[in-house]
């Protein structure tokens, strides 16, 4: 009994504490994303060798993986697929079909992306 009243009065203290640490969710990655802008330019986006960028969504599983969708104006439709790590807010890709690595960043539903061709893509959350 002393035992189980000590316990309730340390639960009280804990409940009554003036705790100045705030503890932040988790955020939240796995969505979908669509891509606003490269390099700060709206889509369409027209590379320098000539191809077009309609729209590219990318899709973040639970499980790590990832799969980006891009249509551009001739009608092609390429498919990445890869994994993902999430470190905090920094995020890094491995496109697997690419076969390259880059890294990402999350804030609210924002990602951006940096590429090592030196792109940077904006997309936002659905």
């Amino acid at each position: 009994m002393k035992k189980l009243a000590i316990a309730l009065f340390a639960a009280t203290l804990v409940a009554c504490s003036d705790n100045k640490n705030v503890v932040t969710p988790l955020l939240t990655v796995p969505g979908t994303f669509n891509l606003q802008t490269i390099n700060g330019s709206p889509l369409p986006f027209t590379f320098s060798d000539g191809t077009t960028l309609n729209s590219d969504v990318l899709v973040l599983a639970d499980d790590g993986t990832f799969t980006e969708t891009m249509k551009v104006a001739d009608g092609r439709v390429f498919v990445d697929t890869g994994v993902y790590t999430v470190n905090g807010s920094a995020i890094n890709f491995v496109d697997e079909t690419a076969g390259f690595s880059y890294g990402a960043s999350i804030n609210g539903t924002q990602l951006t992306a940096v590429f090592p061709n030196g792109l940077t893509e904006v997309f936002l959350k659905q």
